[in-house]
């Protein structure tokens, strides 16, 4: 069997209500440099090479729909809108790829406008890209916490930081290791992890230097108390690497899952595996790939990542939103 009878999926209309809920009227002032979003969320324009330029220095009342031209798409912002919705004091996001954080500095931002204690983790592997989550942390006002080094010492260091953001600079992965990542130009948001020592081609056969870097564990980043509300997922085609031996401590730890897609075999694998464990797919947006050419890898081919968003059936304190209504005759 497939899937579960609790969660409905998202539709066009939902999308628009779900966003809604995260508007603000008093927002921040976007001083000539960051751009305000309707939800009031601040965003160095200049730090994004590859933002259109113009939108600094603006504030807008738009939603997202279908895109905001900068950040995202409409799925993942639902994904985080739905993650709010939770029966506790609490909120936790966790964001691996992080790149700037766009999405841990903004849940944190919006569960505490809903009077929740939050906390967030970026995960990123770049040095320039963790910096850069680190200024947007303080862009919108949040205490943040940079953890670097081996990876003994950020699982050490993780649960003892009290700051609203934590910034680990590492890679996820499934044990404590070394890594390679690739030294990237300021532009690309490409970059993926290798285990090969001795790595120089990327998954879509462009040439880089690499460099070691630190690997931290699901096990440390979902560690704690509190249940984590949105994982949010985005790895450049090394998601089942992460996913796949982890689901247990997923489904014990983590109310939804949100995953950045880069090939079709990963978007398959994630409902084959997920829907017969009674994961919903609540909405999904399918990658679009060229298939041009040699590539060493599916990911390669890729020029629009997907996106896919999965409701745990084990927490039932789901939005009533996507919550199917029981009758009497069910």
């Amino acid at each position: 069997m497939f899937g579960n009878g609790l969660h409905l999926p998202v539709t066009p209309e939902i999308v628009v209500d779900v966003l809604q809920r995260l508007r603000v009227d008093d927002k921040p002032a976007h001083e000539d440099v960051f751009r305000v979003d309707w939800a009031g969320i601040r965003t160095r324009i200049t730090m994004l090479p590859w933002a259109p330029q113009e939108l600094a220095g603006t504030t807008t009342d738009r939603l997202p729909v279908p895109t905001d031209g900068y950040r995202s798409e409409a799925e993942e912002y639902v994904a985080l809108g739905l993650s709010l919705h939770n029966a506790r004091e609490t909120y936790r996001i966790v964001e691996v790829g992080a790149g700037w954080a766009p999405w841990a500095v903004m849940g944190v931002k919006l569960a505490q406008r809903h009077g929740k204690r939050a906390i967030g983790i970026a995960v990123e592997a770049d040095d320039l890209r963790a910096g850069w989550a680190v200024q947007h942390g303080h862009d919108n006002a949040m205490s943040v916490d940079r953890i670097a080094g081996p990876s003994a010492d950020i699982r050490m260091r993780l649960p003892a930081s009290e700051a609203e953001l934590k910034v680990v600079q590492a890679a996820c992965w499934t044990e404590e290791t070394t890594l390679q990542f690739p030294v990237l130009t300021d532009d690309d948001m490409g970059g993926a992890v290798s285990t090969d020592t001795q790595a120089h081609m990327d998954y879509r056969g462009a040439f880089f230097d690499h460099v070691d870097v630190p690997t931290v564990t699901l096990e440390t980043l979902l560690a704690g108390d509190d249940a984590t509300d949105l994982l949010h997922i985005d790895l450049q085609g090394r998601e089942l690497d992460v996913i796949l031996p982890n689901l247990e401590l997923i489904e014990q730890r983590v109310r939804f899952l949100a995953v950045g897609t880069h090939n079709r075999y990963v978007e398959g694998m994630l409902q084959e595996t997920l829907l017969q464990r009674e994961w919903a797919l609540l909405l999904e947006s399918p990658c679009t790939t060229v298939l041009d050419g040699v590539k060493p890898s599916l990911t390669g081919f890729t020029v629009q990542d997907g996106n896919q968003l999965y409701a745990n059936s084990r927490f039932r304190d789901a939005d009533p939103i996507i919550i199917r209504q029981r009758t009497d005759s069910d």
